[in-house]
């Protein structure tokens, strides 16, 4: 057969796109759609088309089976004008990802539908496609429990990249190379966060790589990519020490760069900063997402224990507990990035200004403020639904940037918006950029998304504020995805 795997866009509005607020950075290719066709056999031709990217899709184009990701909830409209697009010309879709998984009534109603992990399933969805005889729904929960998940076989993902003809403009074209190329070393996740996905997925299971394995991934990416960067994309990067430093040896015998995203509680215990440094990390992204112990217990799940005995946060002074994280980090001489969570049902403008405060004094190199997204089939989603707080269920919306849940300060969503971004701006000032320039990053790949961000954010703040004034479409610069 031969098949097709789309990364859908979002579908775009005169809101805040997350662009701005660090959308540009994507990985190479999707970690979703890079599984399925690891584990797609030979005998089938797959093609790969990344919209996110500009890639333009060819519905006349005859396929036997199209497969597209949700990975996230700002990608399903798009992916269903996509299955429907498809369902014109008669060729079958199957889509799947995290929204679609948990949103299987809606989902179905556009292809069929494939929900959960995939292991054990995805080999029934060819041999059904290639019978022309596809189920409405595959669910996990009806196929024998995965034991052992699937890893990434970059060959068939580069086979799979070249294969595709897709036109794509020239600054989108390069902008693919730009991007940090996925490699995991554990896939699913113990714990059981209430506003993340992962749980509801994976079920508190819990997959580490083979370190010999990890190696041989390693040098086939080298070999077929060369890619500027990698990323771990972990769910929960580090949970088994001793694995993690095995993996972390392999990268340091390799001699490549890597960023790496990781809980302040694993930063706290041993040396973890410094086995990253030492082993290529570029940049650790730690997420701190609340200075407010009652939003990280309450409306995040933090509260139930997510990390072993001896490393839980410090309830009395949780600014203590994040700058013992950093301060590892800054002893390891290791560049880190924060990312904040912002609940407008609990946070005020004043935590917003308070957060911007304490990431100026961090010495972080980059920071960013994200609103709470109420993701569908989350624990997190259903008590916002319950108690009226969700404001849209416009799925194009629900990225970082735009507010989705309802101010519970008395202000409007309007003015909770606006005091998002400029508190936004205060992280990026334009004069900051020479200080970024001068400091201990020097020119190395972390300071571009600080220069990036800073000219970004005011641009897509300047193009909002043009379009609401303007009922008819202005010229305005042109922005890559």
């Amino acid at each position: 057969m031969r098949i097709l795997f789309v990364n859908p866009n979002e579908i775009r509005h005169i809101e805040y796109s997350d662009y701005a607020m660090g959308g540009y950075i994507r990985p190479y290719f999707s970690p979703a759609l890079g599984m399925l066709i690891s584990m797609t056999p030979e005998h089938h031709i797959a093609e790969y088309i990344d919209e996110i990217i500009g890639e333009q899709i060819d519905f006349r184009k005859r396929y036997d089976l199209v497969a597209i990701t949700t990975t996230w909830t700002i990608q399903a409209q798009r992916a269903y004008q996509i299955a429907d697009g498809f369902a014109k010309h008669g060729v079958p879709c199957i889509i799947g990802g995290n929204h679609a998984s948990l949103c299987i009534e809606e989902a179905s109603r556009y292809g069929s539908v494939a929900s959960g992990m995939a292991e054990n399933m995805w080999l029934q969805i060819l041999d059904d496609a290639e019978r022309r005889s596809l189920r409405p729904i595959y669910n996990a929960a009806d196929f024998p429990d995965v034991v052992g998940c699937a890893w990434f076989d970059y060959r068939k993902i580069k086979r799979a990249l070249d294969n595709t003809s897709a036109s794509i403009d020239p600054i989108n074209g390069l902008s693919r190379n730009m991007r940090p190329f996925p490699i995991l070393t554990s896939r699913g996740c113990p714990h059981t966060c209430k506003m993340c996905v992962t749980p509801e997925i994976y079920h508190k299971k819990y997959f580490a790589i083979d370190p010999l394995l990890l190696e041989e991934q390693l040098a086939e990416a080298e070999k077929l990519f060369k890619p500027f960067m990698y990323m771990f994309i972990d769910e929960y990067f580090g949970h088994d020490p001793r694995h993690t430093s095995a993996c972390l040896e392999k990268f340091r015998n390799a001699g490549v760069k890597y960023g790496v995203q990781v809980t302040p509680n694993l930063l706290c215990e041993g040396d973890l900063a410094r086995e990253l440094a030492d082993s290529g990390c570029v940049v650790a992204s730690i997420g701190l997402e609340s200075l407010n112990t009652e939003v990280l217990e309450e409306d995040f799940g933090k509260g139930e224990p997510s990390v072993r005995e001896g490393m839980e946060l410090n309830d009395r002074n949780i600014e203590a507990t994040y700058m013992a994280a950093i301060g590892k980090c800054q002893e390891a001489k290791l560049p880190f990035m924060l990312f904040w969570l912002i609940n407008p049902v609990r946070n005020s403008i004043e935590d917003m200004e308070r957060i911007v405060e304490f990431s100026k004094r961090s010495g972080a190199v980059l920071s960013s403020l994200n609103f709470a997204v109420p993701l569908p089939g989350t624990k997190f989603f259903k008590e916002q639904q319950q108690k009226g707080n969700i404001l849209s269920y416009d799925w194009s919306r629900y990225n970082t940037f735009n507010i989705l849940l309802k101010p519970a300060s008395g202000i409007s969503a309007e003015k909770f918006q606006k005091a998002m971004h400029d508190n936004f701006i205060k992280l990026y000032p334009i004069t900051g950029i020479p200080a970024h320039l001068m400091g201990e990053a020097s020119f190395s790949i972390e300071v571009i998304p600080y220069i990036v961000t800073s000219v970004a954010v005011r641009l897509e703040y300047l193009k909002k504020m043009v379009e609401k004034t303007f009922p008819f479409p202005l010229p305005l610069p042109f922005m890559p995805k």
